[in-house]
């Protein structure tokens, strides 16, 4: 047995007797740390101050079972209060069974059979229902801003809706389907090929538009599939056509000055730059730029998480068998002393699926056995291995 497993076994963090340390409610919740926790004092105050749209959010994403039983322990006063919300402020969504949201829930708590709950069920309810809260207002707002985000930089659709097809296509992709992106960029670039007139003006308007836009990625996928597979694709019809209409200039941009965008261009531009670096067999260039595309997706995480996941991945598996140097390296681990930022604003059950997939990463991948972690210089590649035992949000609060 390793002393790391011994050591990840023995010791759980606020469970030994000496140490005073706040201990955030998911890791109680991991360790069931339930005595002591006070529900008779629960309240509804953080629940009620929701806007409707959050708390159809909160519905949605939270244990009905788990709510309920936190409902359980509210006093007379307090359930008064949740109805009175109920009936002036939240708004059922559509499609929900057309009874009012105090009736719903009335009748759902005389459906529980109060005297089998357990003081741990309670106890794990008033850990667990506060980070849904959390959760359900960081979630909602943050699709609803990740949607206007990625619009900026959209073409003017009061012209020609039916170009909107195309560019929301591409869209999606870079921010949803990174592990398909050149032969998913390829079936939209081909589409949009046999859908173009290049006699028609808004035509070019618009294909000068998608140029700016996605130019240099389509450019350095077409390269890619080219060197890897020795075929022609209707992305080198697309690189032609910019060619032809001069825009090839307008698309250079180098990382540095993506770093500095405000917009999901630089995601574009990261994503370039990181196939680039597979064309040109660079694992310094490919691997910064990966790491930029990960601290990219990883700003609306988990709104995108899919994608996070795989980047992320991919990142830790890259370190695990590349030969890195010592810029890439600190990038990598300061990627991780940041990390723990999201579960401010995270559930239980998201913290502890990130939570596992690296901890299975980099048990599989160990990144952290990479050479360069020995050379002076280097950031302390302990910031990895904290996620063993769950420590790694000491480790950023300390920094903060």
């Amino acid at each position: 047995m390793s002393i790391l497993k011994t050591f990840k076994d023995l010791f759980k963090r606020g469970n030994v007797p000496d140490d005073t340390r706040d201990v955030p409610n998911w890791l109680k919740i991991k360790n069931r740390q339930f005595k002591n926790i006070d529900f008779a004092s629960n309240t509804v105050d953080s629940l009620v101050a929701l806007s409707s749209p959050e708390f159809n959010e909160f519905v949605s994403s939270t244990d009905t079972n788990m709510l309920l039983v936190y409902l359980s322990t509210l006093s007379d006063a307090q359930m008064q209060k949740f109805y009175r919300y109920l009936d002036e402020v939240v708004k059922l969504e559509e499609g929900v069974e057309h009874k009012s949201a105090r009736v719903q829930f009335e009748n759902a708590l005389l459906s529980i059979k109060k005297s089998e709950i357990t003081n741990e069920q309670r106890a794990r309810a008033t850990l667990e229902i506060p980070l849904m809260i959390n959760f359900a207002k960081h979630i909602y707002h943050a699709i609803m801003d990740f949607i206007d985000y990625v619009s900026q930089d959209y073409y003017n659709y009061d012209i020609e809706n039916e170009f909107k097809m195309y560019e929301g296509h591409l869209e999606q992709i870079i921010w949803g389907k990174m592990n398909l992106i050149p032969d998913s960029f390829e079936q939209v670039i081909d589409h949009f090929k046999n859908f173009y007139d290049e006699n028609n003006e808004e035509h070019k308007k618009f294909f000068i538009h998608l140029s700016k836009r996605f130019g240099l990625l389509i450019a350095t996928l077409s390269r890619l599939i080219y060197k890897t597979q020795d075929r022609a694709t209707s992305l080198n019809w697309f690189v032609s056509k910019m060619v032809e209409y001069d825009v090839v200039g307008s698309v250079e941009i180098s990382i540095s000055q993506s770093k500095t965008l405000t917009t999901d261009q630089k995601l574009i531009n990261f994503l370039a730059t990181t196939f680039g670096g597979i064309c040109d067999e660079s694992d310094d260039n490919y691997l910064s730029s990966l790491i930029c595309v990960v601290e990219t997706l990883f700003e609306w995480y988990p709104v995108n998480r899919e994608p996070c996941d795989y980047a992320m991945v991919e990142m830790m598996k890259s370190v695990g068998v590349k030969k890195v140097n010592v810029d890439n390296a600190n990038a990598f681990i300061a990627f991780f002393e940041e990390l723990p930022r999201l579960y401010e604003v995270l559930s239980y059950d998201k913290i502890y699926e990130l939570k596992e997939l690296i901890n299975h990463t980099l048990t599989h991948y160990a990144p952290h056995k990479n050479e360069i972690f020995e050379q002076e210089g280097v950031k302390n590649k302990l910031v990895l291995l904290n996620y063993f035992i769950d420590m790694e949000d000491l480790y950023y609060e300390s920094g903060r």
